[in-house]
């Protein structure tokens, strides 16, 4: 026989046996289906999430390093991930078969409480025992099984195109309606209810500026909150602009636009050290703060004028 002959015949023969390695590794997958499905069949709960897992991470061991029966010691690092990784990739193929109807209804109830997808299959698995050990890093690992769960919960909202709603649409209406009752029962969730609170604020601030002496510090700073609480008032409190220009300025305002013009002059004259333009400033001061006449809308004029 030739050279050539004889190198047929031994790559023959490889192939042969190569063919005949992937068949007993085909058996095997097959035969640990098998046992997969029976445990899906028998089992539920905590008990058949934890012997699937123990089941796949055994199937694995055999295959790359021979047994199941050992903690990995003396095993390389790359092996070791790349067990890892099939073991993530088998448990991928079941995940569908670990989601339960109450995981479904949880996520529904979820989105009608205004939570996103993400979020809302971040608290499954912190509140499901069976998806907190499939997120643990010897099963699907937490950021796989994220990626996994929100691509197969997403649709359980209306408006998506496989929205069941015969099947859940009463479970979202009822937890909706559940979540908005909650809001309305929540302290100052309400514009009235703010706008009362900012009010009351907004009288305090200007009462405690007008009866107690403050260094400047404290009347720049009580003059800022009380100007961010009127603009709060103001947004929460939309007045057409028309209607508005024939409103007067509220007194309070007006105290406070003259307290801010005089007080900027207080501050240039006393770091000059002028004693006499000082006391001068300090009694425009006084003025200042005093209630000015309310002035006529239209004409400009005093109602002390207008009434003359």
């Amino acid at each position: 026989m030739s050279n050539t002959e004889n190198e047929k015949t031994l790559l023959q023969t490889g192939l042969l046996y190569d063919d005949d390695i992937d068949y007993q590794i085909s058996e095997r997958y097959a035969k640990s289906r098998a046992n997969r499905n029976e445990l899906f069949t028998t089992l539920e709960g905590d008990e058949l999430v934890e012997m699937v897992i123990r089941s796949i991470q055994d199937f694995i061991a055999e295959q790359w390093i021979g047994t199941a029966d050992t903690n990995l010691d003396g095993i390389e690092i790359e092996t070791i991930k790349d067990i890892k990784i099939e073991i993530r990739r088998e448990l991928t193929k079941v995940i569908a078969r670990f989601i339960s109807d109450e995981h479904r209804e949880a996520i529904v109830r979820y989105h009608a409480r205004g939570i996103s997808t993400a979020e809302a299959v971040a608290l499954l698995i912190t509140e499901s025992s069976v998806m907190k050990r499939l997120a643990q890093r010897d099963a699907i690992g937490e950021k796989k099984l994220k990626e996994l769960l929100i691509s197969r919960l997403a649709y359980l909202k209306p408006g998506t195109a496989r929205w069941p709603e015969k099947k859940y649409g009463s479970i979202w209406q009822e937890e909706r309606q559940l979540y908005i009752q909650e809001i309305n029962n929540t302290p100052f969730s309400t514009p009235a209810e703010r706008i009362a609170l900012l009010t009351k604020h907004a009288a305090r601030v200007n009462h405690t500026l007008e009866n107690k002496e403050h260094s400047i510090n404290d009347l720049q700073s009580l003059t800022q909150t009380l100007t961010k609480t009127l603009e709060s008032l103001e947004k929460l409190s939309p007045v057409d602009q028309q209607a508005s220009e024939n409103v007067y300025t509220p007194q309070l305002v007006g105290i406070l636009e003259r307290f801010t013009v005089a007080l900027d002059t207080f501050q240039q004259i006393a770091s000059s050290g002028d004693t006499n333009t000082l006391v001068e400033v300090m009694e425009k001061f006084a003025l200042a703060m005093q209630p000015q006449p309310q002035q006529n809308a239209i004409t400009g004029e005093t109602e002390e004028n207008a009434e003359a």
